[in-house]
């Protein structure tokens, strides 16, 4: 089964919930990379990251980050970085990537790119993070820029 996005870009979505915190997949692609992980999140995280990311850019020097997991390998689940930052003064935005596989089973996997992506993009992806923190179902999706 092909685990990339239909189109390139960023996939969240809830894989197992629990009292105590839910089990996210992110996926993300680019033209020519690719990567996922399942990773054990907080019960507020999407939400916390939509707030992150809210608004994003205010201005040609905002960059906002957030961490899904942990890089350390002592710790289950996987990792995921995301950094969302402007590219020059026109205010294009890109968002780089930083993905890491749970190293329970196999060798530890991971992947480094970045995309670009629209402030109206971002704006609907914040709404469906939160929209998916309530309802744990359906996915949130940022695609890349063309």
């Amino acid at each position: 089964m092909d685990t990339r996005p239909k189109k390139p870009g960023l996939i969240i979505r809830i894989v197992d919930r629990d009292p105590d915190y839910l089990r996210i997949e992110i996926q993300a692609s680019s033209h020519r990379f690719s990567g996922s992980a399942r990773i054990y999140a907080g019960l507020t995280d999407l939400s916390e990251f939509a707030n992150e990311i809210a608004g994003f850019p205010l201005n040609l020097q905002d960059r906002r980050t957030f961490e899904f997991g942990s890089p350390d390998p002592g710790l289950a689940g996987g990792y995921c970085a995301v950094s969302f930052y402007c590219i020059d003064r026109a205010g294009h935005a890109r968002v780089d990537v930083v993905i890491e596989d749970d190293n329970r089973r196999e060798k530890v996997e991971s992947a480094k790119f970045g995309f670009p992506v629209l402030a109206a993009d971002v704006d609907r992806f914040t709404f469906e993070l939160r929209q998916l923190e309530q309802d744990q179902r359906a996915e949130a999706v940022l695609e890349m820029a063309i």
